[in-house]
C-alpha cells in the first residue's frame, strides 16, 4: 500500500482509468508502478544548470528592462527540465526531430536557456529592435512569439536533435493543428529519404505542444485538434501536451475558466491519459515526461502532462496580481523559488557543493551581461531555410506566367487512368453512366471536359513529374456537388480505390507522387491550420483544402488572417496551401452562397495606385473554365516560390455545358491568363461598353449578349486574377476597345461585398481621360444574400437586364462620330472632339502602356 501510495498519491499522480482500452490501462499501471520507473537516475546537475539559467535570465531581464512585457516563466521554470528530459528521452528511442509548438508564458526563457537561442538576438528584439538582420523585408512579431530552429548534443547520443520551433500567431493555441501537420509531413519525408520500408508514424518526429490552464480548457481550436489526432490521415504519431497551469487565466481563477476539475478533462473525451505533476519537483516532471514519451512511442498516440505550477508575477510583468487574487500572491510572494529549492536540496543531499552553484549562476550572468552589450550592434542571422525550400526562393521581380501545358496524349491517359479501377472494385451502376463514361467519351473527342476532369489531369500530371497532392476536406472523395470522385468506393465491400495511385510509371528511375485524399472530420478551423502545417513543411507537395461551401472557411478565419496570408511577411514563412472555396449565387442562401472575396482582398498588400512591383502576399482567383483551373493547379507547385492561393471554386459551372473546355487548351505552351478577352468580339472598334466581370456571372451575361440584337457593341471583359491585380493584361484588353464609351463594372454580389471595392480603383486608375467606372449589382447587404429563392432570382434577372440598358443610345453615339468622321475627312478638316469615345488617352497611361506590347 505504502508503494502506491507513493507512486499515486505524492508530488505525481496519473489518469488512465477512463480510457477504453485495457492494455493501455494495464501498460499504464506496470509501467508507473514497476522498479525501474521509480528507480531512475537522473540528470540532476543539468536540471540544476537548466533551472539556473531561466531564473537568472528572468531576474537579468526585471533589473534591465523592467517596462518591457515578457511574460516570463518565474514559477513555472521546472517547466525547462520537463522539456530538455522530453526531447532526451525522445533519442533514446531514434527519434531525430522534436517539433515544438511554445507558449507565450515563459517562451524566452525557453528558447535562451534549454533552445540556445542567441542571446544578443533576444535582447535585441525586447530593446525594440528586429529579430531580422538589418534590410531584411520581413516585418517580424511579438517578442512572445520568437522562433528559431535548434539543435541540441546529449552525451551517450551520437546524432544531435533538430528541434523546429514552431511560428505561432498570438491566437492562443491556434499553432496545435498546424504543429501536428508539419510534424507528421516531416516524419513522413524523413523515412521517405531514408527509404525506411518499415515506417511507422512517429519514428523520426516527436511533437511537443506548450499550452496555458485556461487556453487548454477554454479553446474550441484543442477540441478539434484533439478529435482529429487519431484519424488516419491525420495522426501525427502522437504529441505530448504540456500544460503549464498556473491556476490563473490573467486575472480569472481557476473556478471561472472551465466547468470541469482539471484544466486537462477536455483531453479524456479522446482517450488520453493525463499526468498531473507538481512543479516545485524538477525530478518529478522529468518522471512525467520518461513516462510520456515511452506510452506514446509504444502506442503512438497523445498524451497530456498537466504541470501545476504558478505564476510569479502578473500576466505580464506590469500586472499587479494582487488586485484579483489577493491571497494566492500573499503565498507566492512568502515562498522560495523552485530554482532556488532544487539547489537547496541537491547541496543538503551532497550532489552540489554551493561553491559550483555560485559558479553556475555567475558565468550564466556574465554572458548575459556580454549579450546584453552585444545586442547594441548585433545584426540578427536570419533563420535557415528548413530542407527542400533551399530549392525555391522569394521572388524578386513580378512573376510573369509560365507555360504549364502537357502533352495532350499524355493527359489523355491520364484521365482515361483516372476512371480506371480494378476488377475487384464494383462501381456503382450511376457513377459508371454519369461520371465514368461521359468522360471517356469527352476524352476521346478533345473537347467538352469538365471541372472534374481538368482537376484530374491536374494532379496526374503532376503525380507523373514526382509531386505528391494532399487534398483536404469535408467529403472531397466524392465531392460535395457529387462531382469529382477522386476515391471510388466498392459496392461489394465498401474498400475504397484511388484510381490516379494506380498509374504506372514511364520507367524505372520516374518517381511517381502519391494522392492522399482526406475526407477530414467535420471542422475546419483545425483542418485549414493542419494543411497549412503541410504545406510550410513540404513544398513539393500540392496541399489542397476544400470547403464544403466557401462560406464555411470563416470557422478558420484565423488560420487565414494569422498564417496563411501573413506568415511570410512576419516571419519569412512561405507557404503554397491551395484553398477551393465553392462560390456563387444560386439560391443557396446567405450561407452557402459566398467565400466572402471582399475579405481575402483585403488582405492582400496589392498596391492600390499599381505604381511599384510589390510582390503578392496571396493570390486570389475566379476562374470560369476548366482549362483556366488546370493551369492555377500545376501554376502552384511548377513555380520557383510559394504564395498561399485563394479559388474562388465553381457550384453551378461545374456541369454548365459553356463552362467547358477543349484538351488541346491544356497543351504545351499554354498557361493560365489572369485577364479573359471576349472571344465573341468581331470589331473592337465597334464595342461602346466594356463590362468587366469576375466569375459564373460571365455565362449568363454572354447569354444574353448573344441574344441582345446591339450584342455586338458589347465586349465582356473576365477578370479571373484579382490580386495581384493584373493591370498590365487588364489594359491590355481594354486599351483594344479604342470607341468604348461605358465601361461598368458588374457583379452578383452586394456592393458592399464581391470584388468591386477591390477592384474599382484600380480599373479607374487605367480608363482613359473622361471614362467612369459603373457599378451594376446588388445593392448593399447586410446579409450575404436572400434566403428567398424567387427574390435572389429577381435580383439576378434585375442586374443582368440592367447591364444591357442604355445600349441604343450609345450605338447612336457611335453612328455620330462615324458619319462625324467621314464628314471632316471630306473637308479636308482636323478631327474635333464630338464624344467621350475619341477624347481617348489610353497611351498616356504609360505604366502600363509601356508593358502591354510583351502581352
Amino acid at each position: 500500500m505504502s508503494a502506491l501510495q507513493k507512486t499515486y498519491c505524492e508530488t505525481i499522480a496519473y489518469e488512465f482509468e477512463h480510457v477504453m482500452s485495457p492494455a493501455v490501462k494495464q501498460w499504464f499501471a506496470e509501467f508507473v508502478e514497476s522498479t525501474d520507473s521509480q528507480g531512475a537516475v537522473w540528470r540532476k546537475e543539468r536540471f540544476h544548470e537548466l533551472l539556473v539559467r531561466a531564473e537568472v535570465f528572468e531576474h537579468f531581464l526585471q533589473k534591465k528592462l523592467p517596462s518591457v512585457k515578457r511574460y516570463g516563466i518565474e514559477g513555472s521554470e521546472s517547466i525547462v527540465v520537463l522539456l530538455d528530459q522530453l526531447v532526451f528521452e525522445a533519442a533514446q528511442y531514434g527519434v531525430t526531430d522534436i517539433v515544438a509548438g511554445l507558449s507565450h508564458r515563459g517562451r524566452l526563457g525557453i528558447l535562451t536557456s534549454l533552445f540556445e537561442y542567441p542571446k544578443d538576438e533576444v535582447l535585441r528584439k525586447l530593446r525594440g529592435g528586429s529579430e531580422f538582420s538589418d534590410g531584411s523585408p520581413h516585418t517580424g512579431d511579438m517578442v512572445v512569439d520568437l522562433a528559431k530552429s535548434a539543435t541540441l548534443n546529449y552525451p551517450g547520443i551520437d546524432s544531435p536533435i533538430n528541434v523546429d520551433i514552431l511560428c505561432n500567431a498570438c491566437h492562443l493555441d491556434s499553432g496545435m493543428p498546424i504543429g501536428m501537420g508539419k510534424s507528421r509531413t516531416k516524419d513522413i519525408n524523413i523515412a521517405r529519404a531514408k527509404n525506411n520500408q518499415n515506417h511507422t508514424i512517429g519514428d523520426h518526429v516527436l511533437p511537443v505542444s506548450l499550452h496555458g490552464d485556461s487556453s487548454f480548457a477554454g479553446q474550441g481550436i484543442v477540441a478539434e485538434s484533439l478529435g482529429m489526432s487519431g484519424l488516419t490521415h491525420f495522426t501525427n504519431g502522437g504529441t505530448v501536451h504540456v500544460i503549464i497551469n498556473n491556476q490563473v487565466g490573467y486575472t480569472t481563477p481557476a473556478s471561472h475558466t472551465r466547468t470541469t476539475r482539471y484544466a486537462s478533462d477536455i483531453a479524456k473525451f479522446v482517450d488520453i491519459p493525463i499526468i498531473h505533476v507538481n512543479g516545485d519537483h524538477p525530478e518529478e516532471l522529468a518522471r512525467a515526461a520518461r513516462t510520456a514519451v515511452a506510452y506514446r512511442q509504444k502506442f503512438r498516440k497523445d498524451v497530456v502532462i498537466d504541470v501545476w505550477t504558478f505564476r510569479k508575477r502578473g500576466h505580464n510583468e506590469l500586472d499587479e496580481p494582487s488586485f484579483t487574487q489577493p491571497a494566492m500572491y500573499k503565498r507566492i510572494n512568502s515562498r522560495k523559488s523552485i530554482p532556488a529549492m532544487y539547489e537547496d536540496k541537491l547541496i543538503e543531499s551532497g550532489e552540489l557543493t554551493r561553491e559550483k552553484a555560485d559558479k553556475v549562476r555567475k558565468q550564466w550572468l556574465e554572458s548575459l551581461n556580454i549579450a546584453f552589450a552585444d545586442s547594441f550592434s548585433c545584426n540578427p542571422v536570419d533563420p535557415t531555410r528548413p530542407p527542400g525550400w533551399s530549392k525555391l526562393g522569394a521572388p524578386h521581380e513580378y512573376p510573369t506566367e509560365e507555360a504549364t501545358g502537357v502533352n495532350t496524349n499524355e493527359l489523355s491517359n491520364i484521365g482515361v487512368k483516372s476512371v480506371t479501377t480494378s476488377e475487384s472494385v464494383t462501381v456503382h451502376p450511376r457513377i459508371e453512366r454519369f461520371h465514368i463514361k461521359p468522360r471517356l467519351k469527352k476524352l476521346q473527342e478533345g473537347a467538352g471536359l469538365d471541372w472534374a476532369t481538368a482537376e484530374a489531369l491536374a494532379f496526374g500530371s503532376l503525380l507523373a513529374e514526382g509531386y505528391n497532392v494532399r487534398l483536404s476536406g469535408q467529403d472531397v472523395g466524392r465531392g460535395t456537388f457529387s462531382q469529382r470522385h477522386a476515391m471510388l468506393v466498392c459496392q461489394e465491400t465498401e474498400k475504397v480505390y484511388v484510381p490516379l495511385n494506380h498509374m504506372d510509371a514511364d520507367s524505372q528511375e520516374q518517381r511517381m507522387g502519391k494522392l492522399e485524399v482526406v475526407n477530414s472530420n467535420l471542422c475546419e478551423g483545425a483542418v485549414v491550420g493542419f494543411e497549412y502545417g503541410v504545406s510550410v513543411e513540404d513544398p513539393f507537395t500540392l496541399a489542397i483544402w476544400e470547403a464544403q461551401f466557401g462560406d464555411f472557411y470563416n470557422n478558420s478565419q484565423t488560420m487565414f488572417d494569422g498564417y496563411i496570408v501573413s506568415g511570410e511577411t512576419k516571419w519569412g514563412q512561405q507557404n503554397g496551401l491551395v484553398l477551393l472555396l465553392p462560390h456563387g449565387f444560386d439560391g443557396g442562401g446567405p450561407d452557402h452562397s459566398s467565400c466572402r472575396l471582399e475579405r481575402h482582398l483585403q488582405l492582400s498588400n496589392d498596391p492600390v495606385d499599381g505604381h511599384t512591383d510589390a510582390m503578392p502576399n496571396i493570390y486570389v482567383t475566379y476562374p470560369t473554365t476548366p482549362a483556366q483551373f488546370f493551369h492555377l493547379l500545376r501554376r502552384q507547385v511548377k513555380r520557383n516560390f510559394r504564395k498561399p492561393l485563394i479559388v474562388a471554386a465553381p457550384k453551378t459551372m461545374l456541369r454548365l455545358a459553356s463552362a467547358t473546355s477543349a484538351l488541346n487548351e491544356m497543351s504545351p505552351g499554354t498557361c493560365f491568363k489572369p485577364v479573359l478577352d471576349d472571344p465573341t468580339t468581331r470589331d473592337p472598334h465597334s464595342v461602346k461598353r466594356v463590362m468587366v466581370v469576375s466569375g459564373k456571372l460571365y455565362y449568363d451575361l454572354a447569354k444574353l449578349k448573344n441574344e441582345n440584337p446591339l450584342g455586338e457593341h458589347v465586349a465582356i471583359v473576365r477578370v479571373e486574377e484579382l490580386t495581384p491585380f493584373p493591370r498590365r493584361e487588364l489594359f491590355h484588353v481594354l486599351s483594344r476597345y479604342d470607341n468604348a464609351t461605358d465601361f461598368v463594372w458588374v457583379q452578383e454580389e452586394p456592393r458592399n461585398a464581391g470584388a468591386y471595392a477591390f477592384a474599382a480603383p484600380r480599373i479607374k486608375s487605367m480608363l482613359p481621360q473622361h471614362a467612369t467606372l459603373r457599378y451594376v449589382g446588388r445593392s448593399e447587404h447586410a446579409a450575404t444574400c436572400s434566403g428567398v429563392e424567387t427574390q435572389q432570382a429577381a435580383e439576378h434577372v434585375q442586374l443582368t437586364t440592367e447591364a444591357f440598358d442604355g445600349l441604343r443610345g450609345l450605338v447612336a453615339d457611335l453612328v455620330i462620330d462615324s458619319i462625324a468622321t467621314q464628314h471632316e475627312k471630306q473637308h479636308d478638316k482636323p478631327a474635333s472632339v464630338i464624344s467621350a469615345s475619341v477624347s481617348h488617352r489610353w497611351a498616356s497611361r504609360a505604366v502600363y502602356a509601356a508593358h502591354s506590347s510583351d502581352h
